[in-house]
């Protein structure tokens, strides 16, 4: 990722949270001393807090090293995840690899299955997202996905027929 390309994706994170104060200041009506320069307090404390929190240190396919917060890589994992149906993504890890290092990436996860999803045909749909995700987004390639499932899950459509199913139950032992 280029310095250019930094600055655009900053530039478009500015424009995003100018619009979402924007919204919130439409919202209610300030005495003007309490809102000076309240944007730019709070666009100061999200740039503050996007230097301080936790990045991860990749290469980019030309070589070139760049940093991603930690939190934003980890948000592309659990997306592809959560796209796969019956799966959602739990904790999730991602450690720069590859030679040199940070060219690829390994990615540690945990996931909940729905109830009767097949792991091992669900493990590869996930690693197929993943990686695409990861090469989409970053232009970085995953080096090894493991998937630990953590937890089953039962959907709430099977939940509510269930319930549907009991409460129907209910009301003709009832009529009898």
């Amino acid at each position: 990722m280029s310095d250019e390309t930094a600055d655009a994706a900053t530039g478009d994170t500015d424009a995003r949270l100018r619009a979402v104060i924007d919204e919130y200041m439409g919202a209610f009506e300030p005495d003007p001393e309490d809102s000076a320069g309240l944007r730019e307090r709070i666009l100061r404390l999200v740039r503050d807090d996007a230097v301080l929190a936790p990045s991860t240190r990749l290469l980019s396919e030309r070589g070139n090293p760049f940093r991603i917060t930690t939190a934003t890589v980890r948000e592309i994992v659990r997306a592809a995840v959560d796209a796969v149906d019956g799966i959602r993504a739990r904790s999730v890890t991602v450690t720069p690899s590859g030679e040199p290092e940070g060219s690829t990436a390994d990615v540690g996860l945990t996931v909940a299955m729905r109830a009767g999803v097949e792991f091992v045909p669900a493990a590869e749909e996930v690693r197929r997202a993943i990686a695409r995700d990861l090469d989409t987004e970053l232009g970085i390639p995953a080096n090894r996905i493991d998937i630990t499932a953590e937890d089953v899950f039962v959907s709430e459509d099977a939940d509510t027929d269930a319930a549907g199913s009991r409460a129907a139950g209910s009301e003709e032992a009832a009529d009898d």
